[in-house]
């Protein structure tokens, strides 16, 4: 009775939408003509904005704040103005605006040191991220935002980060984090009096809740957090509340009321203009009427989601709509229809379990990101050690020069203690680097774990394809073999209908016999690539070697970034002939030269000059006695004061968590080490980078010597 109770409630709120939505846009045109272009009217209109969130009013009002800001060279009303682009466009789920607007913010606060605005500026990034599908720099940011609100304790942002950085664990499936952050958030704002913030992490335990399976206990968690949101005045959340115990009451089988509470909630999106949300709601109406039997509403709303997932570019939305269109078609007899839709459907849900790949992997990096950290902070506390005991040398040599010039016959028992003592020092100093070493070779192998887990969510996309083909196909054509059956039973025959059904059922089987055997081909590559190395050269079809790691490289590329474009050429040299080098470590410089290629195309491409098309060339050649694979990119380049440190260990460009410095060493290592060849580079800044493997081509000696690379 209270839940009725409550849904009435909203229900009546929702009457006066309408008078509401008059005055809001009487206030918009009073804002907008009544003040003069002065600071006062940025920050009004920045105020205004910020009521409306995610309606035209709203972006109107962000864009007019922004010129005139500029205009005034008002730094602080320009950056509260781009980071509320960045929040609505994040809201609308088109990230891409939403990461550079927020970005833009976040400099800018940085330059006018406001703490408290910058941690707001991540609290968005890391979403955003999240939305791109990069979860490791995700949860990077939100840490970052924590400690910074931590410095400052500040209730809010600590209740808010702590939710953000629980929902993260939920995503990558760390749950017994997730509830701990999630605790400690309701208990900072249960203290606080915080009901917004409370809210928020009602929300974080009924999406950790609904993750593990426990679909009451969700749903009592999302009640809880609209009533809330409620008493808090924040009716988007109480909003998003409604979406969510739709949902929940969907899978649970009440479809009453899912269509009570989901009808209040669809109705609020609209007028709110969430567009990014829509979708998600007409999917759970979609699969509430296909389950009560009624097929054509379930196809009206099915298609309505669908289209608008296709807008926005979720996945997981058009997954599911698919999945419910597909079903609808086949009770109504649409059997082209349904056929269609199912074959979005396995696409979709090939995409999804790349993604999932990604989610773990990310959580791997993270914590080996982690484990990176701590060692970098172990080596520079023995590095300080060292310095402490180099100080205290020289002050007992001081004193020992000191106490000479008085007694004489003191000196030779100070010069025997010092003896005493250097040789003691010089013992711990062996031992204080025997043990860097054996950090440096720790860190060099977490390197070689976090390449392999960067590249898992490729070769799963290779694989997981054919297989999902395969299997679909097969169940495809199971319902036309029956489908064959029945025709052929049927009093009224229909032959055309017939050699249609037999038509589908040959290309399905030939569609079936093409992907089986790519996935025996990629299996068969698989195992040559993960066969441990023995150091003994093997005669390599080395165009073959280029050709496969580079589209390995590409697909996770793909998996980390999925808006990633990028045009590869390849120009082997078809005399090449068999080339003696160990395949598994040429794979791996291949693998290092195609990523960071691949890296430096994608910056070059988010600073989004007019004409700029991402351009990767592989090149080899057989001259002279030698070998040469040439990879060339149209990417940022490499300023030339850098250039000579590029090989050396621990030196990277890219920014911090995102590179070791140490895959370029490592690849230097092995061509000029273990294959007598040379490693170099061509580069012009904004322009390409060029890099060359020149490998001898002799015979190969049938005692070789075996090779550390470390």
């Amino acid at each position: 009775m209270k839940k009725l109770l409550f849904i009435c409630c909203l229900s009546v709120l929702s009457i006066g939408v309408g008078a509401q939505d008059t005055a809001t846009q009487l206030r918009h045109v009073a804002v907008r003509s009544y003040l003069q272009p002065d600071t006062i009217r940025v920050n009004r209109l920045i105020a205004f904005a910020e009521k409306e969130k995610t309606t035209s009013n709203a972006l109107a009002s962000y864009q007019e704040a922004l010129s005139l800001s500029r205009q005034l060279n008002y730094k602080s009303g320009e950056a509260q103005a781009l980071k509320g682009l960045g929040s609505y466009y994040r809201f609308r789920g088109e990230y891409k605006e939403a990461f550079t607007y927020t970005r833009q913010a976040q400099e800018l606060f940085q330059q006018l040191d406001d703490r408290l605005n910058q941690i707001s500026c991540l609290y968005n990034l890391a979403f955003i991220y999240y939305g791109l599908g990069d979860f490791t720099q995700a949860m990077t940011h939100g840490l970052d935002g924590l400690n910074l609100a931590e410095s400052m304790q500040n209730q809010k942002w600590l209740t808010l980060m702590n939710y953000q950085i629980g929902l993260a664990c939920v995503i990558v499936g760390e749950y017994a984090k997730a509830r701990q952050y999630l605790m400690r958030g309701l208990k900072l704002a249960n203290k606080a009096g915080d009901t917004e913030g409370e809210a928020f992490c009602q929300n974080g335990l009924g999406r950790l809740a609904d993750a593990q399976g426990k679909r009451l206990e969700a749903l009592q968690h999302f009640d809880k957090q609209m009533v809330l949101a409620h008493e808090a005045g924040n009716e988007r959340l109480v909003t998003l509340g409604q979406l969510r115990s739709a949902e929940m009451n969907e899978r649970l089988g009440r479809y009453a009321e899912t269509f009570a509470v989901g009808r209040l909630g669809l109705r609020r999106l609209h007028q709110m203009e969430d567009v990014g949300n829509i979708p998600l709601i007409e999917v759970i109406f979609a699969r509430a009427f296909l389950h009560t039997g009624r097929p054509d509403s379930a196809m009206v709303y099915g298609r309505a989601s669908l289209r608008a997932s296709q807008r926005s570019g979720t996945k997981q939305v058009i997954h599911d709509a698919a999945d419910v269109l597909a079903q609808a078609s086949a009770q109504l007899g649409r059997f082209e229809d349904a056929y269609r839709y199912q074959t979005l459907f396995t696409a979709y849900k090939d995409s999804l379990s790349t993604q999932d790949i990604i989610r773990r992997t990310a959580a791997l990096q993270y914590t080996y990101e982690l484990d990176k950290k701590q060692s970098q902070i172990r080596l520079l506390t023995r590095n300080e050690e060292l310095n402490r005991q180099q100080s205290q040398q020289q002050k007992l040599l001081l004193i020992g020069a000191l106490v000479a010039l008085a007694v004489v016959a003191g000196l030779s028992v100070l010069l025997w203690n010092n003896n005493q003592e250097k040789q003691r020092a010089n013992a711990q100093l062996q031992r204080q680097q025997e043990e860097l070493q054996a950090a440096q070779a720790q860190l060099i192998q977490r390197e070689k774990m976090a390449s392999l887990g960067e590249f898992t969510a490729g070769i799963a996309h290779e694989i997981q394809n054919p297989l999902n083909f395969v299997t679909n196909f097969a169940e495809v054509s199971a319902e036309l073999v029956g489908e064959l059956g029945n025709a052929q039973q049927s009093q009224n025959r229909d032959a055309a209908l017939e050699a249609d059904l037999l038509a589908y059922l040959a290309q399905n089987l030939h569609k079936i016999r093409e992907h089986g055997s790519r996935a025996a081909r990629i299996v068969q590559s698989m195992m040559e690539h993960a066969r441990p190395s023995t150091g003994e050269r093997q005669l390599t079809d080395l165009n073959a070697l280029c050709d496969e790691n580079l589209r390995l490289a590409y697909h996770g590329q793909r998996a980390k970034d999925p808006n990633f474009e990028v045009k590869f050429t390849t120009n082997f040299d078809s005399d090449l002939g068999l080339v003696p080098v160990v395949p598994q470590e040429i794979g791996r410089v291949l693998l290092n030269l195609y990523t960071n290629a691949f890296y430096a195309v994608s910056q070059q491409a988010a600073r989004q000059e007019s004409g700029y098309q991402p351009q990767v060339l592989v090149t080899t050649r057989r001259r002279n006695g030698q070998v040469k694979v040439r990879v060339r990119d149209n990417g940022v380049g490499i300023p030339e004061a850098i250039q000579e440190k590029i090989f050396q260990p621990f030196f990277t460009t890219k920014p911090a968590g995102e590179g070791t410095g140490l895959g370029l060493s490592l690849s230097y290592d092995i061509v000029t080490k273990g294959h007598g060849g040379t490693l170099s580079v061509e580069s012009q800044e904004g322009k390409y980078t060029e890099v060359i493997v020149s490998l001898p081509v002799g015979k190969v000696e049938q005692e070789e010597k075996s090779y550390s690379y470390f």
